[in-house]
């Protein structure tokens, strides 16, 4: 914290002076050198664990949005629920909180068949995926060779 602070834009009167997103561009550039960093490293990292810890650092970052929304939409279940039950209230359609999460508890596939092609197209997408990080992989490669 002492080094932030004798950094010289954290002199008191520039630091006012300076915009929420003027801050928050200064706040932000040591996660933005980290990411850098990490999609910079040699060949042998594969871009799939770049991507996944691209994927993780990101969640972190919208925890703080997350957590509030998350209470919201948990507390609205619970209002909803104590309406539903004791002031025979009936939500509109689009606000169906607990019916949404009913129905999506309770879905099942009615034609078997279906799901052959549901885990067809799943095996079609992560096989893509693969491809595609690895031609990024052997770009790589190669233009490591050429540039050194």
């Amino acid at each position: 914290m002492h080094k932030t602070w004798n950094k010289p834009l954290h002199k008191r009167k520039v630091w006012k002076s300076v915009s929420n997103t003027g801050k928050l561009i200064y706040y932000l550039q040591p996660l933005v050198d980290n990411l850098f960093f990490i999609w910079m490293q040699p060949l042998p990292f594969p871009t799939l664990l770049k991507i996944g810890y691209s994927c993780g650092l990101f969640f972190f970052l919208l925890l703080p949005f997350l957590c509030p929304l998350l209470v919201l939409v948990f507390y609205y279940g619970i209002f909803q629920y104590v309406a539903e039950q004791h002031l025979a209230l009936v939500p509109p359609d689009n606000l169906d909180l607990l019916g949404a999460a009913l129905h999506l508890w309770r879905f099942e596939v009615p034609n078997q068949k279906y799901l052959i092609y549901v885990t067809m197209y799943i095996d079609r997408y992560r096989v893509i995926m693969t491809a595609i990080s690895s031609t990024i992989d052997y770009m790589r490669m190669a233009l490591s060779f050429v540039f050194s």
